[in-house]
């Protein structure tokens, strides 16, 4: 095993444990274990309005955002022990890491989507701006 090879393992092994830590995060936050705060979270002006907006926004995208991760760590350490035990060109890991990554944040993104839908409707009188 080259340099490069043990490099992009020790990169995939970095990437599934911030898929699994995500993955947890979000969880947390939807179930009130990680509250309101400026650093974990959604943090759009309409998850942020209250404790209960936080919660609810939380709630409803934790299902696509946490499926997202997990989909993603399960591809890359596929890639991963693919990429040790058989001979394939340099591109693929590489590629299917992007392509990990690009499932991640789809997951994310319907997710705030779900998020943004939910909240909408706990305020709707308000005017609350979703960004």
């Amino acid at each position: 095993m080259d340099g490069e090879t043990l490099t992009e393992l020790i990169m995939t092994v970095v990437l599934v444990l911030l898929m699994a830590a995500m993955a947890w995060m979000m969880k947390a936050a939807a179930t009130g274990q990680i509250k309101r705060n400026p650093w974990i979270g959604i943090r759009t002006a309409a998850l942020m309005h209250c404790d209960d907006c936080w919660l609810l926004g939380h709630h409803a995208a934790a299902n696509k955002g946490v499926m997202g991760c997990w989909l993603a760590a399960l591809l890359m350490a596929a890639s991963g022990i693919v990429s040790v035990l058989a001979t394939l060109p340099e591109f693929v890991h590489p590629a299917a890491l992007l392509a990990s990554l690009a499932v991640m944040l789809g997951g994310l993104f319907l997710g705030l989507r779900d998020a943004n839908r939910a909240v909408a409707k706990i305020h709707a009188g308000e005017g609350i701006v979703s960004s």
